[in-house]
């Protein structure tokens, strides 16, 4: 190994690690966000005042609006480690690293169309199914809310709020199909990553 092999080594090893570190930071987030939100939503039911009940639905939405950028966060982490264990693989000459094989198995392959954390068109992984409880426990939980609001809402009330409601929801499940529906974000940072690689002069 030259003594230039040895500083890419250093440097690639250094990014990988700053990748991991923020991929955890970003799973440990999520998790604190899901306590934070279910503790929000216990309160509101045990307290069971209008402007509370209210809050429910929206509030669930911005939810896993914010748990989708924690995921676009952790996709971004697990691109660039990837790129990183595959320079420094090519660099050892052999599949000395290969934690980003692992991951793509057991949770869901890089740069893939998906919803959110569900992918399409695959063998759905434990991640999938989780994504899709949360999403079904939250819809669940803005129903019961609704239900409980219809009880003490005047009819025009409580139309316009379901307006509102749908709209919000929509127009962040729109925003969601359109970033993580195409995978196209990932496959361009992993483009940017192959153009210089750092081995050879044009990353050739």
């Amino acid at each position: 190994m030259t003594e230039r092999d040895r500083f890419l080594y250093d440097a690639w090893t250094r990014q990988l690690e700053r990748m991991r570190a923020m991929q955890y930071a970003y799973n440990r987030k999520f998790f604190v966000l899901l306590l934070v939100s279910s503790a929000a939503v216990a309160c509101a039911f045990h307290l069971g005042s209008l402007p509370l009940l209210a809050l429910v639905g929206p509030g669930l939405v911005t939810t896993g609006m914010t748990a989708s950028f924690f995921l676009h966060q952790c996709d971004f982490a697990r691109v660039h480690a990837q790129a990183m264990e595959q320079r420094i693989n090519r660099l050892l000459g052999g599949r000395v690293l290969i934690a980003s094989e692992l991951e793509a198995e057991y949770f869901y392959p890089h740069a893939v169309p998906k919803l959110s954390g569900v992918t399409w068109g695959r063998p759905w992984t434990l991640f999938n199914w989780f994504t899709l409880h949360f999403t079904v426990s939250w819809a669940a939980l803005t129903a019961w809310a609704l239900w409980l609001l219809n009880a003490r809402w005047e009819s025009p009330v409580l139309v316009a709020y379901l307006v509102a409601l749908g709209a919000w929801a929509a127009s962040n499940v729109w925003v969601l199909a359109r970033w993580f529906g195409t995978a196209h974000a990932e496959r361009r940072m992993q483009d940017q990553l192959r153009a210089d690689d750092g081995l050879t002069p044009g990353g050739n």
